[in-house]
């Protein structure tokens, strides 16, 4: 059983261990962020010269906004993601919607329509809000949830 246990252990490191070696770093002026590198960038249309997406197809896709007038606290985290959840299930028709997940300064809401599973997330640092999504196909979730996770670690302020 041990050692059935420790094969497990191992093959999801090397599987995240792989993921993060294809990861490559965004360097912009408000914010860094590594995402996959098969994730394309997306020029935003507002600000020319500014990304904040990344796209790999219509099913792999990332986002990152800084916002400076962000509602999320440290000590409303919790409500804010209440706040977040029952929105999506108002105006994203389809969406199955998880309960929030906070850990720290971060907020995850899981989501899955059909195929694709959909990750919204909030982290709250230094008087600024991050938010976005990332989305990926439901059969790959063991492959990009530890990547989902690395890519909000490694959001950084500037």
């Amino acid at each position: 059983m041990k050692k059935v246990f420790f094969a497990i252990v191992m093959m999801a490191f090397a599987l995240t261990a792989s993921a993060q070696a294809e990861m490559v770093t965004y360097d912009g002026a408000k914010f860094s962020v590594q995402h996959p590198k098969d994730y394309a960038d997306v020029v935003d249309d507002w600000t020319p010269g500014v990304v904040n997406e990344w796209k790999k197809d219509a099913n792999h896709k990332l986002s990152v906004w800084p916002d400076e007038y962000g509602d999320a606290t440290l000590e409303t985290l919790k409500d804010w993601g209440n706040i977040m959840k029952q929105d999506f299930e108002e105006k994203d028709e389809g969406w199955k919607v998880d309960a929030p997940v906070i850990n720290g300064k971060y907020l995850s809401i899981r989501m899955v329509a059909g195929d694709v599973v959909q990750y919204y997330y909030t982290i709250v640092e230094d008087g600024l809000n991050f938010t976005g999504k990332m989305s990926f196909l439901a059969s790959e979730e063991a492959q990009y949830k530890p990547i989902f996770d690395a890519v909000l670690a490694s959001i950084k302020k500037k």
